[in-house]
């Protein structure tokens, strides 16, 4: 676009009017310089509509004709360092005429007041066309070097003159003129002229006290002979004081308003008397020659009105100082003419570089300009927290319960209330002072709204009685959780590293109210790169990044030479919505929310443990698995490896050297265990052995049958046929009809009930004889079992066994066996999840829990093997060896559960938590609390509803909740059962149709039914 642009179609504007460098340099063009056409840049219409009446060309930005004429200029004439620069304009040279010299800080260098957002924001968004394609115009050495500094303004971009409208002398006139005429006041009339700057925070309703008397004014003013002109800055005409004022006075015949629509430089010549303070205008009326200046400084130790001076005021200025009204007054009756000398030495300082060919040398320069193409720097700023490193836990004040246990365990003499609720008690207490903050700016004179870490304890010291040595405690304390807990987020360090590589400059910003120290140690602990970058924060700064003052911190502390600010952060607000409001780019960081079951589970308990597993399940599932591999991650974890992991370490306790994992539950207890072991590197072995119920009741009946064998629970446990009765019998139907001819009717009875079974158990345990036949059996059997256990187990050690849940039988016929295999009694240790019998003689049992949650539903998930429960052994190659009984399984699930039982107890054990224990009751608790009948959670209910198992020796496997189909209910018609362990899981997982006939029947069961009944009978 630059290669097309025409250097003689020059464009200009001054804001919202014609005036300024601007109107001058193009009123000089169109008298001057025929080959140049000049363009008058308008925002408004009325800007346009007045620059027509005026005869000139004008076309407003937003126009189709206006955004033509911007693509083809050459030079774009302004007088300030502009906010916004149209796309139209990209490569065009910009002649920036400035508005005014002077002693004020400016532009790069504003550090506060009103005006440093806009500032701020226009460097962000317009460096490359600022440096690039921008000439400045400087008329001194002295201010050469002032602008310089506060602009950024390169050498070779220099124009050295004076302004055009302190220099040149056509007869430009847009008004009239004759402002003593129009007040009915003689040619002889002294004009005076008051143009007070701006007050940065005082900018309403500061005339009273520039001006607190206006009648006595008027007097002095009629007594002189005086017209006082009354010149506002554009942010003060809308002043409330000064509009009362206006009306007023409007007709009195001293006083006169200034609009600011007519340019009051056209009549600067005229102007006799100037009362002045820190505005630049004051170089402006003095190059144009007036004599006389009063400097108004009534306010000039209220540095909180000023943006810092970089020059002494009183030595870069000259004439009467009046330091209050009275003096202004005085001032005014005296009409002391300015020392020539003063008046040269200020003309000197800030005009050196003025002289008859200004204008031509500023033409010239800009014709012969080419705006360059320089690439500047990116500069990337760096959210902290949840951007270049998370918390551990899934909550910020997780942390603080790690400073409650650490409380819990103190000699400190703490408060017991204080402890128990110390979590709740910091949080409010954090609260308390941010609402202080808020709401106390008045009170404090100050604008800092962001917190210390201390500045809480301290608060909380206030409402418990803590000594400093306890208050400093806890400070350490939180800050060595907080380093603790840093998880560094990998991918982001990497682009941040990447962003270095290119050449671009990083800085790290954060809101957060710990001490630098405690961040800068937490940087180092992500990555010792981060703790060598630029810091700027909150709690040092005492600005926030909601605020933006943060940013413009940042903004400040730099030499800002960038082509681009990028932001990455993971707060909506203050990491986008707020940067981007200073022209800074966002790259958005997402920060993934937790889903319900974590958000479940997170509010379970506050236990920093707890939340650190919540955070590992959330990051889980980001990495998009399948439901199977969810549920066992998520889900079977929490019932298995805490138990698991407690075990392991009890069993070291005490002293044992080998876990022996009885099949099939011991399958995945034994790779949690093993994954434990080698995540801790615990001196602890582990063996899966085959055993069951069924391979060793029998054998391990040595001198009498157990009375547990005729129980419900017992061999007879899912009977339902006289084949299956011959079997768990262990007789064949011609033993049967000698121990038991009274029995014969069992032969054709079709389906043994339970209270069937129940009954023919009580008459079975009466028969001598065939107890007598049972031992004989159970010897026999024996033989094989006591050889495999010596086989298996090294009775040389200690040894203990894990088992998952059960009433503790099948361990006390285990005992029983390792003593016939040992050939002396043996200690038969046992870990359970929770049994229901104590320890009893040799059987020595290890309960992890007394909750009374039901885990039966937990052996559909043991059961998902390809083999069905180990009954029998067989001598092989040398070696007794299980017989294997191959069984339906669901392999993907089998694969999922062998895959991420063991990969959650690694991490598990990797979170390194200061008190694992305790957390894993409080996981398994949960767990066990989650898994409820009434679940509405589709992975329960899909995935383990759908699990086989029987949970009886000799049942047949079926679905844990297999759902109502068109079949169930045919089969309900016809009078059958449905086997379901959980009715509820079953119909959610039902379809619509089948749901709503079920609830149609129970509704006429319940309510229909009886009715027609009762009314028939």
């Amino acid at each position: 676009m630059s290669e097309q642009r025409d250097k003689n179609l020059w464009i200009f504007n001054a804001g919202n009017s014609f005036a300024g460098n601007p109107k001058w340099m193009f009123e000089y063009i169109i008298r001057h310089h025929k080959e140049i056409k000049p363009v008058w840049m308008c925002y408004n219409a009325d800007t346009m509509n007045y620059v027509h009446k005026l005869g000139y060309e004008a076309e407003l930005y937003r126009s189709s004709k206006g955004k033509d004429v911007m693509k083809k200029a050459g030079v774009y004439v302004v007088e300030m360092c502009k906010e916004v620069f149209q796309p139209e304009l990209s490569g065009i040279t910009v002649l920036n005429l400035w508005h005014g010299v002077g002693c004020k800080s400016i532009e790069r260098k504003v550090t506060d007041g009103f005006l440093q957002e806009r500032i701020a924001k226009k460097y962000i968004q317009n460096n490359d066309i600022l440096r690039n394609n921008q000439l400045f115009l400087v008329t001194s050495e002295i201010m050469e070097k002032h602008f310089k500094e506060q602009c950024g303004i390169d050498d070779d971009k220099v124009i050295r003159a004076g302004y055009p409208r302190c220099v040149v002398n056509d007869n430009i006139q847009s008004y009239d003129h004759d402002i003593r005429k129009k007040k009915g006041l003689s040619a002889d009339t002294k004009l005076a002229i008051y143009c007070p700057t701006y007050r940065d925070n005082n900018g309403a309703n500061f005339m009273k006290s520039a001006l607190p008397d206006m009648k006595r004014l008027a007097e002095v003013l009629h007594e002189n002979n005086i017209l006082l002109i009354l010149k506002m800055h554009p942010l003060v005409e809308k002043d409330t004081q000064y509009l009362a004022m206006k009306e007023v006075y409007r007709e009195h015949p001293n006083f006169y308003f200034w609009e600011n629509e007519d340019d009051v430089y056209e009549i600067f010549s005229d102007i006799d008397i100037a009362i002045v303070d820190y505005s630049s205008i004051f170089y402006d009326l003095l190059a144009r020659g007036v004599k006389t200046f009063i400097r108004y400084f009534y306010d000039i130790d209220d540095k909180e009105n000023f943006r810092d001076f970089v020059f002494d005021v009183r030595e870069m200025t000259c004439g009467t100082e009046a330091s209050d009204f009275d003096e202004l007054l005085a001032a005014l009756a005296s009409c002391k003419e300015t020392e020539k000398k003063e008046l040269d030495r200020i003309n000197q300082l800030f005009w050196s570089y003025s002289d008859e060919n200004d204008c031509e040398r500023i033409i010239d320069t800009a014709l012969s300009f080419t705006p360059e193409k320089r690439e500047f720097p990116k500069l990337y700023s760096f959210d902290i927290f949840d951007t270049l490193f998370s918390r551990q836990c899934c909550h910020p004040s997780s942390v603080f319960d790690n400073v409650r246990k650490k409380l819990e365990q103190s000699d400190c003499g703490y408060d017991s209330y204080f402890i128990r609720k110390f979590s709740q008690i910091r949080r409010w207490c954090e609260s308390n002072v941010r609402e202080f903050y808020k709401k106390s700016v008045l009170i404090r004179n100050d604008d800092h709204l962001e917190i210390q870490l201390s500045e809480i304890y301290d608060h909380m010291a206030t409402l418990f009685p803590l000594t400093d040595e306890q208050k400093q405690q806890l400070i350490t304390w939180e800050c060595e959780e907080e380093i603790r807990s840093v998880i560094p987020l990998t991918d982001h360090i990497d682009m941040l590293k990447s962003y270095l590589a290119e050449g671009n400059d990083v800085v790290l910003i954060s809101d957060m109210y710990l001490p630098k120290e405690t961040i800068q140690k937490m940087l180092a602990k992500a990555d010792p790169l981060l703790a060598t970058l630029p810091l700027f924060l909150s709690s040092d700064k005492g600005y926030q990044k909601t605020t933006r003052k943060l940013f413009l911190e940042v903004y400040s502390s730099l030499d800002y030479h960038y082509s681009e600010w990028i932001h990455i952060g993971d707060n909506k607000f203050a990491d986008d919505t707020q940067p981007s409001r200073l022209g800074i780019h966002t790259q958005p960081v997402s920060v993934p929310e937790l889903d319900n079951y974590e958000k479940h589970m997170a509010a379970y308990i506050e236990e920093y443990g707890m939340h650190s597993v919540v955070k590992l399940f959330r990051n889980f599932r980001l990495e998009e698995h399948t439901d199977k591999e969810t549920f066992a991650y998520k889900y079977a974890s929490l019932y298995f490896v805490p138990y698991v992991h407690w075990a392991v370490h009890d069993a070291l306790k005490r002293g044992y050297k080998t876990l022996y994992f009885i099949s099939r539950d011991g399958y995945y207890l034994k790779l949690m265990a093993d994954a434990v072991i080698e995540s801790k590197g615990l001196p602890l072995r582990t063996k899966y052995i085959y055993g069951s119920r069924k391979a060793w009741r029998v054998p391990s009946f040595i001198d009498k049958v157990d009375e547990e064998f005729f129980e419900p629970y017992g061999n007879f446990s899912g009977v339902r046929n006289f084949n299956k009765l011959l079997s768990a019998l262990l007789i064949d139907e011609a033993a049967f009809d000698k121990f038991f001819p009274e029995l014969g009717y069992l032969k054709t009875t079709k389906r043994y009930s339970d209270q069937l079974i129940s009954d023919v158990s009580q008459k079975l345990k009466r028969s001598d004889a065939y107890k007598e036949h049972l031992l004989a059996v159970a010897k026999k059997q024996r033989v094989i079992v006591s050889d495999y256990l010596r086989q298996e187990i090294d009775f040389n050690e200690p040894f203990a066994f894990v088992e998952y849940w059960g009433r503790g039988y099948t361990q006390d016929c285990l005992t029983r066996l390792l003593a016939d295999a040992a050939g002396h009694e043996v200690d038969d240790p046992m870990y359970y999840v929770r049994s229901i019998y104590p320890t009893i003689g040799k059987s020595i049992r290890y309960n992890y829990t007394c909750n009374t949650h039901s885990v039966v539903f937990a052996e559909s998930i043991f059961a998902n093997l390809p083999y069905r429960t180990i009954e029998t052994y067989e001598e092989k190659n040398g070696r007794i060896e299980p017989v294997f009984n191959s069984c339906e399984n669901d392999e993907e699930m089998n694969q999922a559960l062998e895959t991420y039982l063991v990969r959650f107890a690694k991490d598990f054990c990797a979170l390194n938590l200061e008190d694992e224990f305790t957390t894993g009751h409080y996981l398994y608790d949960f767990g066990m609390a989650n898994f409820k009948q009434t679940t509405d959670d589709p992975i329960l209910l899909n995935v383990f509803g759908s699990l086989k198992d029987a949970v009886a020796l000799g049942e047949r496997a079926e679905e844990y909740a297999p759902p109502v189909t068109f079949q169930t209910i045919v089969d309900w018609m016809h009078g059958k059962s449905y086997h379901t362990k959980s009715f509820e899981m079953s119909m959610k997982k039902s379809k619509f149709i089948y749901r709503w006939i079920y609830k149609s029947y129970c509704y006429y069961c319940d309510n229909i039914r009886g009715k027609i009944f009762k009314n028939k009978y």
